[in-house]
Formats: C-alpha cells, structure tokens, sequence
C-alpha cells in the first residue's frame, strides 16, 4: 500500500510540479466563422514545444509561452488550423474556420491500428464520453441502447447487477458464440472486463462491425468487435481534478396485469389457508385468512382485492456513484487517474450491491519511444436473494405470484417474531413461505476482483517505419456462498407444509487471459500519386478458467453455513479449460490520390481447441473505398454534397470451438465415491472425430454522404453473412448410448441493411439542435440441416422451447397450437367443449426483431441541456413464461373472462364428419370455474407466445452548466448539475403486460433468446440527479 500511494504522490507531483522559465502571458478567446459563437476545447500550442493548452466552455484561453516564440497555433476538429503570430501582444482573439474535414477523422480499427476514415472499407461508428455518460450508467453497455445501428443491447435481467447481452448484427451461430469481441486499450478483453469498467474512464467507443471490420483479431471478433479507448491526459493539458457524483431512486415500472375480482380459495369455495385466486367473488367481507393458532386465534381482514398488494412487496432501490478523477501533462509525460465508488440497494428487500474501481493511464514519450501503460483494478459484492426458495426450491417471483389478491403482503415483513403473522408458523399460506423470509433468510452473496493491465511500446526509429509492442492481461477472481436455513413448521398450524431443508454452497471462480502483440508498421509514398500503409505482426493468446462448487445439506449447526456444518457426502465439481492460440498477421493498405484505397488483410491461426491435424485456419478479407467527392472535379468544394465515400468488402473467418469439445468425457457417477471406490460414467456427448470450426463470410456495400460542410450526414450499409459447417447438437440413434452428437451440419444465410441519418439541425450563437436517427434490419434464415434433420431444439419442454428450423428464421419460437379448420377457427370435442390442439409444436415467430429504430437527440440554449435517447424494436416475438406460470394461481386476465362459468369457445366449430365443420354454438366447456384454465387453456403454450414489440424511452438527461463567470474568483472551473432518468418509459402492446420482452432466462445456451419473465423481478424505471465539478 505504502508503494501505491508513493506512485500516486509522484503521478501528482508530474502534473503540479511545472518547470520555471521566463515567460509572458497571453489570453484570449476562440470563435467559430459559421456562428460567432464561443469555441470550447480548442488546442493552443506553441509551435515546435510541448507547451499548450485549451479554451474553456467560454472559448477563452490563457496560456504563459516564452518570450521567445514567435506564433501560436489554434486547431480544432472540423476547423481550418490556424498559426498566429505573437508579435508582442497579450491578448490574441481567433476565428476558425470550418472546412470539410469528414474523411480525416481518424478512426481506431483492429489491433489499435488508426486510420483516417477515408481509408477504412467498412462501416464504423464512434461513442464518445459525453453520450455515453449522459445518465450516470452503471454500466457502459446499457448506454448503447439506441445509439448504434446494428448493435443490439439486450438488459436480460434487472438485479442490483444485471447483465447484459451484446450482439452486433444479430445471430448467426446455432450453438456458438454470437457476442461482440471486447477490446479495451488495443488488448483482447471480455464482456466481464467491459461491464467492470467505470464508464466515468471511457474516452469513446468504436464499434466495427461485423467480421470485415475485425478480420485481424481471427475466430474472436467473427461477430464485430467494440474498441474502448479509456481516458489519458491530453498534450498540453493543465492539471485537472474533477468529481462526478451521481444519486438514482429506482422504482418497479410496471407489474403484470393481475384480475381483481376473485379472491383465496379454490374451485369456488373459499379456503383461508390457500395460495390460489380461485375462490369465490369478493364481496367486501370480513374472513378469516391462514390458520387458527394453537391460542385459539386468528386473522381476519375485508375479503376483497388489496390494491398494489404485490407491488408493495418491492423497495424503492437506489444508487450512489462518485469518481474522483485527474489527469494532464507534463512535457512529454500525460496521466489520468480515477477512483469510483457504486452503491445500490436494490428493488428487492436486502439485495445490495457495492463496487469499487481504480484506473491508472500514464504514458511518457523519451525521443523516439513512447511507453504507456493502462492499468485498472475492480472489486465488488453483490448480496441478493438465493434463487432455491422454500421446500420447493423455487424462484423469487413464484412466492409473490402464489399470495392471492385480497392478502395485506406488506404486513408480513416482521418474519422473525414467534407471535408475528409473518412468522412461518403463523403465515397465512398454507403451501407457500413468506416472500419477506425467503428474502431475509436465503442468500447468494458474491465477490469479485479484476485486475487489468497492459503496457505499450511505440517506437518511430525511422520516418517510413516504427515498432508497436504490446502485452496485457485481464484476470478476476471470485468467491461466493449460497446458502438456506432449515425451516420445520407446526404440524397443526401448518399440516400441508413440508420441511424445508438447509445447505451452503461455496464457489470459486479464477479467469485469466495474457496477450502479447508485436506490429511492424510501414507508411510509405510512392509518388505523389500512390501510397502505402502495411502492418506485419504477430500475436499471442493463452486464457486459464477454473470454476469449482461444494455443497453440504443438511447442516447440524443453524446458522453456520460453513461446508464443514453439513451431514452425509459433499457435493462439488470442478471445471478447468484452457485455451491457446497464436497468429500471423498482415494488413496493406494501397491509396491512390487519396481517394481510392484497397485493403488487403490476412492472417493465420494455430489454437489448440482442434486436433493437431486439423488446428490451421487462414483468415481473408479484401475492401475498397472510393472517396467520390475527392476524386470528381465536379464534386470537389461542393457545398452541398461535401461527402461521398463507397466501400465494399469480403471477409471469411470462423467460429472457434470451445476447449475440450472435441474430447469425449468422464464424469463421476452419482453415489461415487462410495467408501474407497470410485466411479465415472462416459458422458453423453460425442463427438465428430473430423470436427472443426463454423466458416463465416460476409460481404457489405457501405456508403458515408456528408452534407452543408458535414452539417448533416447519412451512413448506409448492406451486409451479407453466410456461415456454413455450423457447429450443431444432433440427437444419435438410440443404440448409441449417446444423448448428443456434436458435428458440422447446415447453413445459414443472413442479410441486413443499416441506416444511420444525423447531423446539426440548428445552430445559432444561443441555441443547438442535434439529431441522430438509426434503422437497423436483419434476419438469419437457416438454409439446410442434413439430410434426415429440419430442425435442432436448442431449449425445450416439449410442448414449447426455441429452435433452428429449416427454411426460418433464426431463433424461433415453436409451441402446441390449437387444432383449427380451413377459415381458422378452433376446433372443439363435441362433448367437453375442450379445444382440440394439434399434434406436435409448430413455428410462431422469430425471437429477434424484423427491425430496430434508435433516436438520439440533444438541444442546448445558454447552458441549458436536453438530450434523450429512445428505440423502438418490433417484428419478433417472446414466450412470456410468467404468465404460464400464473395460470395457474388465477390472476390473469383471461381466467375472469367468462366470469368463472362455463362459456362457449369463441370462433369455435365442431367436425361433425371429417373434414365436415359446424360452428359451435352452445357446446359449453366444461370446468370454466377453474380447471378449464389449470388444464387446458394452460396446457396450449401458444397461448403465451406474445408479441415483443417495445418502445422506449431509454434515457433523458436535462442538465445546466454553470457560467464561467460565477465561478471566476473560486478554483472551480466548471459545475454541470443535471437531472437523469433512465427507462423512463415503455409502450408495450396490450397483450404482453408481464415483463420486459428484453429479459431472457440464462441457459447453457445463451443464442437461447425469446423465453423470460418468470425468474426476473419486475421492470424497472430510475432518475435522479448527477453533479460533475472540476478544479
């Protein structure tokens, strides 16, 4: 410690410490051609020095250069540089001028290569800080939702620390990984190194999309990649301190729609002790509810619906973040430092989550060497509800579900008291724990440390020729203990309850990746006329996993959950995969007259994830940018058309397999070890012996117009993805003895179009409009299995789950339906008045949508901000499991359609003769009271295959900058005071009111998207206040 804090002092010291010459002082202020109005963020240099500095929100400037120079320069993106001469003045105004400057905005592609963006062949989009930071997120993934064309965000969860799916371009693997390549400061990293950042240390983001923009990093970026470049101080900047705080409240947005006008009991009659709402019709009566007591007494409340009685159950969460950060420069020498500190209480009684994070960026230039180095560290903890509740080892949400309407659930928050109601002996249901104890008494808490480091070295030893070298690690370490106390219950007071048993459960997690790259670079002019840009490199990749579990039940001692506390045998696993892989790579560049570029990339990769015969994989692609605008006479210094660039580009990479998969397993049998005795049974995967990896090859056509000098512009592209020898799960014959057979089969073939429309709309000295408009389409249709197979289930109950299907969309929704004649009408059994349901389950729809609009819009007048962000996704559909699961307690909707009686079957015929239909007019079902919607209407899944389509408000921010002038006399320079509002709003369609269709249960196959809503809590909405300040 004593160390770190020696390092931190001497980063200090580097930026408050300035070197003493003689100097003058020299103001002024920096002002835009086009509007006059102030200019902040202007770089002033003193030609051939290191000196410099920066106008503030104001355009103004100061700056103390020695009495020997002779000029200054002011430069600024989008502007014309301008060099000044001194000639012994003090005070020196400037007006820039704007030029089109579109296409030598620099670009940070693959490897941390930079590019002007005239020379790159494919589509990218850059985040910067201030849109990424708008709202405080808590994360920097969620702040993307809506900003970019063809990046889907999905927030499948919404828990103290949710996650969060990443897919650019959709999914186009059946069993392989569809997720985006995470590369954070130019080395490999992982979506959980992404989630740890402080969004706070983010510069900007580039996303690169699909496999052509990420040919370079291999079988790890087939699916795009998002480059995240994190802060360092900037040549020339003062010393900065700055503190960022941020206070969210977070309330549930909204709860399934519940019937209110049935209450406890069941098949009508009314029962005190159950958990169901298919008893008899309110009637505002006061009843007895849960048992009598061995004292003879008991509850009694108004038999009638207690308004937001499940609602109530959930906390108002909130959330506290403050960074404190500084950063500038010193001659040759530039540091950023942050420290952060996130504090949330969740939704759900007693869930709390707490983290804390640490970034150190320095980098020192000596001659023709510069060394960076780029190092965080994160810990955090997480204490929320288990998810094994009660004797049943249910989830959170089945407890709330199973309380009927008419129970007061707030008041049973007091479970630990023997005379209390909320007590498990004294609680009124007589199947179900209280939620309020299996909140308070069932805990899964977690711990986690990441470390990230990489350091870099650039060396310019000739003009034409310079060395990168890199090496970086990203490793995390974490423990965790779940655990359950022993509940017994009065047998009187609770006869139907059954005991429910306690265990601890310890895990252990250890990740670790190390990757080095060493890049020669080569810039090189023919002539006046051609031009070259080569990179020839190398790289390296090893990753080390291990995850181990150990269970003990039954424990002697309550309250000790330690493993040693358990009775009979423990339980455990461990799992260790390793991974290596190393590549050759080459990327060229050819520019002619600087407007028309082809690229060539290639690179070679050996991984040992395949045999050694079959472990060598060559990764192509080829792109071309046409720079029309420059290469026209006619389109040069066009005011109106300022932009035009088209590029096209092929790439072919591949899906790599996962560690060990093409290795047949043992696994210990159940029982084992018994005595001295082991045993182990081969597992039921076996695999294709000539197995290798899923081939990806993609081609896009992309198109970047600029308009009124860039004012507005429109970024379009075309993409088409055929991936073949996909990488399936096949079910063997049953001789086998297998369960799966792991093999190349099939072919997928994806197509899409991207739009991305925005610019400045207004712009005047007091008041600024700007707009950004994105469409993203896409769908993956599987072209062939094999042979004998049309499609592959990738979850299934049997009577629905998300499949691969021939001739579909991928993923795809299949459920049982009901049986139905030519003009669509339901078929009913002439006797039961039951609907009769077809056999087998049949396609409804894809899980990912047809397309997704996102807006973005921000307006400032006079230091007043108002930004805000909105996207709208529809065309798929989702199997909305809550609802399922709440047929059968009686507060849906549709069990009070009918009144609880027996009815006729809308749109209902009967086949009197085959292929003979009669429309049904008074064949009533049978059991309208209750069973008819236990048994049967649950029983067709269909019925819960809803629509998903969402439209969001995702953020709004209204925020103030303090005017400098206020703050003239103080050390402060700059105050922003902001309120922040995240999902402030969601339009759902009137069918689907359970949970958000972005939800999605975590199962081993994570393309398994479009089945949520049962194991989350309720949608959420946050807002707040965020105060940024810097000295």
């Amino acid at each position: 410690m004593k160390k770190l804090c020696v390092f931190l002092a001497g980063l200090l010291l580097v930026g408050v410490t300035l070197a003493q010459a003689q100097t003058v002082r020299i103001t002024g202020t920096v002002t835009s051609s086009e509007d006059g109005m102030p200019m902040p963020g202007v770089s002033v240099i003193v030609p051939g020095t290191t000196i410099g500095a920066s106008t503030n929100i104001d355009g103004k400037y100061e700056i103390n250069v020695p009495t020997t120079a002779a000029s200054l320069s002011f430069s600024f993106v989008g502007y014309a540089t301008q060099e000044v001469a001194i000639a012994g003045r003090s005070v020196i105004d400037v007006v820039l001028k704007s030029e089109a400057v579109e296409m030598e905005e620099v670009v940070v592609t693959a490897l941390g290569i930079k590019r002007e963006k005239r020379e790159v062949t494919y589509q990218t989009q850059k985040v910067a800080s201030e849109e990424l930071t708008k709202i405080a997120p808590t994360k920097a993934a969620t702040a993307l939702a809506g900003k970019v064309a063809g990046l889907q965000i999905n927030v499948q969860d919404n828990g103290v620390n949710p996650s969060v799916q990443i897919l650019l371009r959709g999914m186009r693997s059946v069993s392989g990984n569809n997720s985006a390549l995470i590369v954070i400061d130019g080395s490999i990293s992982s979506e959980g190194a992404f989630s740890a950042l402080n969004p706070n240390d983010i510069a900007n983001i580039s996303v690169l999309k699909g496999a052509n923009a990420a040919a370079l990093y291999g079988s790890q970026a087939s699916n795009g990649a998002l480059i995240v470049t994190t802060k360092s101080g900037i040549e020339g900047q003062r010393f900065i301190v700055g503190v960022n705080s941020s206070y969210t409240f977070e309330e549930v947005a909204y709860m399934p729609d519940f019937q209110s006008k049935f209450g406890t009991g069941w098949e009508g009659a009314y029962d005190p002790i159950e958990n169901t709402n298919w008893g008899p019709r309110f009637d505002g009566t006061l009843r007895q509810i849960g048992p009598v007591l061995r004292n003879g007494t008991f509850q009694v409340v108004p038999y009638a619906p207690v308004k937001n009685n499940l609602l109530d159950f959930f906390d108002t969460g909130t959330t506290a973040i403050n960074t404190i950060y500084f950063s500038g420069s010193k001659g040759d020498a530039k540091y950023y430092f942050s420290f952060g500190d996130q504090r949330t209480n969740g939704i759900v009684p007693n869930d709390e989550y707490r983290r804390n994070t640490i970034r150190v960026n320095a980098s020192q230039k000596i001659g023709k060497i510069e060394l960076s180095a780029n190092t965080s560290f994160f810990t955090d903890k997480s204490d929320v509800v288990g998810s094994e509740l009660g004797n049943q080892d249910r989830p959170l949400y089945w407890l709330l579900l199973n309380t009927s309407a008419n129970i007061p659930l707030s008041k049973y928050s007091d479970y630990k008291s023997l005379d209390s109601w909320g007590h498990p002996d004294n609680y009124y249901n007589g199947y179900y724990e209280n939620p309020y104890w299996a909140v308070g008494t069932t805990r899964n808490i977690d711990e986690t440390s990441r470390l990230n480091a990489n350091v870099n070295l650039q060396w310019d030893f000739l003009d034409w020729l310079s060395f990168t070298g890199r090496l970086s690690a990203n490793n995390s370490w974490s423990k965790g203990k779940n655990y359950r106390p022993e509940q017994n219950y009065d047998p009187v007071q609770h006869p139907s309850m059954t005991p429910t048993t306690s265990f601890v459960e310890d895990t252990e997690y250890q990740y670790a990746t190390y990757t080095g790259d060493a890049l020669l670079n080569i810039k090189h002019d023919f002539s006046e006329n051609f031009s070259l840009k080569a990179i020839l490199g190398g790289t390296i990749y090893s990753m080390n996993n291990r995850w181990s579990n150990v269970r003990a039940d039954n424990l002697s001692i309550p309250g000790f959950y330690d493993i040693s506390n358990g009775t009979g045998s423990l339980d455990g696993q461990v799992i260790e995969t390793k991974r290596r892989m190393f590549g050759f790579f080459g990327d060229i560049t050819l520019g002619y007259k600087n407007y028309l570029f082809l690229n060539l990339t290639g690179r070679n990769d050996w991984v040992s994830t395949l045999s050694k015969d079959n472990n060598s994989y060559f990764y192509p692609a080829v792109g071309l940018s046409f720079v029309a605008t420059d290469a026209f006479e006619a389109l040069k210094n066009n005011d109106i058309l300022s932009n035009l660039k088209l590029t096209v580009s092929n790439s072919t990479v591949y899906n790599d397999l996962d560690p060990y998969q093409i290795n047949e397993r043992y696994m210990q049998a159940s029982g084992f070890p018994f005595g001295d005795v082991n045993g182990f049974y081969l597992s039921g995967s076996t695999v294709d012996a000539n197995i290798t990896k899923e081939k990806v090859n993609s081609t896009e056509f992309g198109a970047n117009i600029g308009f009124l000098k860039g004012r507005i512009w429109l970024d379009a592209s075309y993409f088409l993805i055929k991936t073949s020898d996909l990488i399936t799960r096949t079910t063997p014959s049953i001789t086998s003895g297998a369960t799966e057979f792991i093999t190349n089969i099939g072919q997928s073939s994806g197509k899409g179009l991207e739009l991305t429309l925005g610019g400045t709309i207004i712009k005047t000295s007091d008041f600024g409009w700007d707009l950004s408009l994105n469409y993203f389409s896409e769908e993956t249709v599987i072209d062939e299995i094999n042979e004998t197979q049309k499609e592959i289930a990738l979850y299934t109950t049997g009577q629905y789950g998300v499949y691969a299907v021939v001739g579909e969309a991928f993923p795809q929704i299949k459920a049982n339906v009901y049986a139905r004649d030519p003009k669509g009408r339901i078929i009913v059994d002439p006797v039961s008045g039951h609907p009769k349901t077809k056999v087998g389950i049949y396609n409804l729809g894809k899980t990912t949508p047809d397309y997704i609009l996102g807006l973005t819009t921000s307006i400032n007048f006079k230091g007043i901000s108002v930004a805000t962000t909105w996207d709208y996704r529809t065309g798929h559909v989702y199997y909305e499991q809550g609802s399922d699961q709440m047929e059968f307690t009686g507060r849906s909707l549709e069990s009070v359609s009918a009144n609880r009686q027996d009815f006729v079957i809308p749109n209902s015929v009967i086949e009197v003769s085959p292929g003979v239909f009669v429309e049904n007019t008074n064949i009533q079902v049978q059991g309208g009271r209750q069973s008819y919607w236990t048994d049967v209407y649950n029983d067709v899944k269909s019925n819960y295959v809803k629509d998903a389509t969402a439209l969001k408000i995702r953020e709004l921010s209204v925020g103030y900058d303090l005017p400098k002038k206020w703050m003239s006399k103080t050390p402060i320079s700059k105050v922003t005071v902001s309120f922040i509002a995240r999902n402030l709003m969601t339009w759902l369609p009137k069918e689907n009111r359970f949970a958000d269709p972005e939800f999605n249960n975590s199962y081993t196959n994570a393309n398994t998207v479009g089945v949520g809503g049962y194991f989350q809590s309720p949608p959420t909405r946050s807002f707040g206040f965020n105060l940024n300040l810097e000295f």
